[in-house]
């Protein structure tokens, strides 16, 4: 049997030299959305100090194929990396936080650990490629238990393809270390509904997670 490698095809777990040495010779891989899985790695200890995160529903998130996990925010800033960190503990994957600004050097630097602009063809391309993409709700800064609106045209680049859209509750304080992630089932879609009809049932399944997780 084969070791089990990364997405980037090198051995998982293979420890921190080998991943140095390809800094230092040039060999680190980039994939064309700008995920640089080295850099992931070598970050993933400093996230995991920042941020404590626990996961329930994690079955929900595929092991493999696209996805797109939709997900509440109130700041914003501690989601994407928390949502990010909680499929990595469930599956082991790489996620495409949507989102990150069109400005060097912060974009380019969250390009790098995998976030994603907020445009609906690059999401529709990441779900071509097998990708998970997290898409936030509208924030809702003032309430901890509804979420805001998802952008249709988010998901309708899921549409046509075999991509299930999962609904996350993120639980947690912007200046507090221990948060949750609950996973839900994802939602049904029968045939081909309006997406702006999807979108409501995406964010109400949502809501319903954040009031039975907090």
């Amino acid at each position: 049997m084969s070791a089990p490698t990364t997405s980037a095809g090198h051995p998982a777990g293979e420890g921190l030299v080998p991943m140095l040495r390809r800094r230092v010779d040039g060999t680190f891989e980039v994939d064309e959305w700008g995920l640089d899985p080295d850099l992931v790695a070598l970050v993933e200890p400093v996230v995991g100090l920042r941020w404590r995160v626990s996961v329930e529903g994690g079955q929900h998130v595929p092991a493999t194929g696209p996805a797109m996990v939709v997900h509440n925010r109130r700041a914003g800033l501690s989601e994407p990396f928390v949502v990010a960190r909680a499929v990595r503990m469930a599956t082991g994957r790489h996620v495409r936080p949507v989102g990150v600004p069109d400005v060097a050097p912060v974009g380019t630097l969250l390009r790098h650990l995998g976030g994603v602009l907020d445009q609906a063809g690059e999401v529709a391309g990441l779900l071509r490629a097998d990708q998970i993409v997290a898409v936030p709700l509208g924030r809702r800064l003032l309430s901890r238990h509804r979420a805001g609106p998802v952008p249709p045209e988010m998901v309708a680049a899921a549409a046509g393809r075999p991509a299930p859209i999962v609904p996350a509750a993120v639980i947690g304080h912007e200046t507090g270390r221990r948060w949750r992630v609950v996973f839900g089932p994802p939602v049904e879609r029968s045939g081909a509904p309006d997406a702006v009809a999807v979108a409501e049932v995406v964010a109400r399944r949502v809501g319903e997670l954040l009031a039975a997780s907090t």
